[in-house]
């Protein structure tokens, strides 16, 4: 062209900006901007929708600044694609809110682009008052507050969770009932809000709902089908839409949604399975960085080393050792493994790490109740450009209560630098952490005042803390006031109803405890019962209390048997104040033998090559006699063994444990 308008540059600018060729369509502006023609409001929105996607703030904020130049900032489509633009990378949601409120004219797209930035940063009742004022909506803006509330229910309560699934539930409703377009980001936003709520005939309803009105089948649909089953109790349900699934260029992302839902339901061993039928039906091709974090992550929580070791090596031939999440996630599976050194090692040899790698690394050692080289950890921390977050703080935090020599003092320092020279605003947890670590070193009184102060209601965790601090040191005044509040604040939590029976029977009050757990069974209340695991080749073998659904029970009886006598011949004596139930004497020691901890012992015992150690994993804490008897079993039968619980790593060597070393 011999001659070029500045619609001529904009049309081949926005052209770029479609393909995704964003450097392309910055060099041309450049271009257009020397050859001596003035941009437009049609050549600044496709260029911060470039910024948006292909650059970041620094590119944004120069067209920003070329807008405020040119006068255009007040035009409404280049000021409703500013406030897109803040809402996706801007330091706080105030850049898309000052760009609103001095827009002279504003239609639904500009209010929909700042509840969309309340919604990305977390402030959903802002983003509420938004819709609340709005004085047109249409189906994206519905979509927006969709959206919103399924991203917000990640890290929150279970119950503020599920608050937020009916409330996107109720939304979506309205908008059926306004007669307004649905669209797949509708459909999958509803899915998952359905997800979130957990409402089983909620769910069948919503599912219904999709086929009825004919949405098409896309991956995206399928998946978010598939996970809304498996959390709302129809895994036979999920499992059929996936048998049944029609992307086979997508197949991934059904494996996928299997594979997380399973994780997050915390059904690790149900995503192990997953995992590996995917692996064997030849599908390695479809693994990607994203799903070995997740199954790095499911070998951690389980403590499976052996197939962790193998993730490893599948990460280093696959190149993915590169990738910061998944070194990160490595790090993470070697020290929920019980392997310290190699996590050490690993953090040791990447080239690059971030604030998540240091986490992980602190995790490993507090895991292994290591408090002073996690304070070593925190100075090298406070040294680096690296900023620490509230996890970095509430690790630091909780490790002052394993360091060798009293550390209340760190601890309070730790505690008011958060807010004071880091901004970080102290939430419950870290209180319950900063309680527990007082009440561990005798402070029971600052701990008091300390809960007495909280700007924060204390929650069921800062009691539980108070509780738990307790049994490291004696304190009965205390151990009463937790449980009294306990009691309270969770009338209706099945551990509430555990508690209350528990303290009658302490206290030989027989009938009132029985009662207690009479009435939790009329209300369709059940513990969380305890449960052991250990590993043998490739496969989980998993325990309960006086379990004989194993096929080699037999043996592992017999063998438990035999060493419970050798046991008790060395000074073993069973502690039968562990039992809490009206019954003779030897009926107590009968439950205390046949713990899931000791069976899954025992059978890593019989399974195990000379030098070998044996892991298990126990989904709560291990009570005071089978800790007694992993000392005596280690010295009895020359065995390391490592038990991790749901307090931390135990390891066993010649009649000694490492927590009490």
């Amino acid at each position: 062209m011999e001659r070029r308008d500045v619609s001529s540059w904009n049309t081949v600018l926005s052209g770029l900006v479609e393909l995704g060729r964003y450097d392309e369509a910055f060099e041309l502006f450049g271009d257009m901007r020397d050859s001596g023609v003035a941009a437009d409001r049609f050549s600044l929105s496709p260029l911060l929708a470039a910024a948006a996607e292909g650059f970041g703030l620094q590119e944004g904020a120069a067209v920003h600044a070329l807008s405020l130049k040119s006068g255009l900032e007040m035009d409404l489509s280049v000021g409703n694609a500013l406030i897109g633009f803040y809402a996706e990378h801007g330091d706080s949601v105030e850049d898309a809110v000052d760009v609103f409120q001095r827009m002279p004219v504003k239609d639904v797209v500009s209010w929909t682009g700042l509840l969309h930035g309340y919604m990305e940063f977390g402030l959903v009742d802002m983003a509420l008052d938004v819709f609340d004022r709005m004085p047109e909506r249409n189906f994206v803006t519905y979509n927006a507050v969709l959206t919103g509330f399924c991203q917000n229910k990640e890290g929150v309560r279970v119950t503020f969770a599920r608050k937020s699934g009916l409330r996107g539930l109720g939304l979506f409703r309205q908008m059926v009932e306004d007669g307004l377009e649905i669209s797949d980001v509708t459909v999958t936003g509803v899915l998952n809000a359905c997800a979130i709520a957990a409402d089983r005939k909620m769910s069948e309803q919503v599912h219904t709902f999709v086929i009825k009105c004919g949405c098409s089948s896309t991956p995206w649909i399928d998946a978010a089908l598939i996970d809304m089953c498996i959390k709302c109790g129809r895994s036979g349900d999920a499992h059929l839409l996936f048998e049944q699934w029609r992307h086979e260029e997508s197949l991934h992302i059904a494996w996928n949604s299997l594979l997380v839902a399973s994780f997050k339901d915390g059904e690790y061993e149900k995503a192990i399975s997953t995992f590996l039928k995917m692996f064997r039906s030849n599908d390695v091709q479809f693994i990607d960085e994203f799903i070995l974090t997740t199954v790095l992550g499911v070998c951690g929580a389980l403590g499976f080393a052996e197939l962790g070791k193998q993730m490893h090596s599948f990460a280093a031939k696959s190149g993915f050792l590169s990738a910061q999440g998944v070194g990160n996630a490595i790090i993470s599976m070697y020290g929920k493994c019980g392997a310290l050194e190699t996590a050490v090692d690993v953090f040791k040899r990447m080239p690059c790490r971030d604030l998540v790698s240091w986490n992980a690394l602190i995790t490993s050692h507090l895991l292994h109740r290591q408090g002073d080289e996690i304070l070593e950890l925190w100075s090298q921390i406070e040294r680096l450009p690296i900023k620490p977050d509230s996890i970095t703080f509430l690790l630091v935090i909780s490790s002052c209560s394993y360091t060798s020599s009293n550390s209340t003092d760190k601890c309070r320092e730790l505690f008011l630098s958060m807010s004071s020279t880091h901004g970080i605003k102290p939430s419950v947890e870290h209180y319950a952490a900063f309680v527990y670590v007082l009440g561990c070193w005798g402070h029971f009184e600052e701990a008091e005042q300390l809960i007495g102060k909280m700007p924060l209601k204390p929650s069921v965790l800062v009691w539980r803390s108070l509780l738990d601090s307790c049994n490291r040191r004696p304190n009965m005044t205390m151990r009463r006031l937790a449980m009294k509040h306990l009691l309270a604040l969770e009338p209706q939590d099945p551990s509430t109803y555990v508690l209350t029976s528990n303290l009658y029977s302490e206290s030989a009050r027989w009938q009132s405890s029985e009662s207690t757990r009479l009435k939790m069974r009329e209300m369709g209340m059940r513990k969380i019962p305890a449960k052991s695991w250990t590993f043998h080749g490739n496969s989980i073998h998993s325990f309960f209390a006086r379990d004989r659904s194993h096929p080699q029970s037999k043996d592992i009886y017999a063998g438990l048997d035999v060493l419970i006598l050798d046991c008790m011949k060395a000074g073993y004596e069973p502690d039968t104040t562990f039992v809490l139930h009206d019954v003779e004497e030897y009926q107590k020691r009968h439950f205390l033998m046949y713990h899931s901890v000791k069976l899954a012992a025992m059978y890593g015992l019989l399974m195990t090559g000379h030098g070998e150690t044996i892991r298990v994993v126990k989904n709560i804490r291990m009570c005071g006699d089978c800790h007694s008897f992993m000392e005596y079993t280690s010295a009895a039968t020359g065995k390391e063994i490592l038990v991790r619980d749901s307090g931390g790593f135990h390891i066993f060597r010649g009649g000694k444990c490492s927590c009490r070393e």
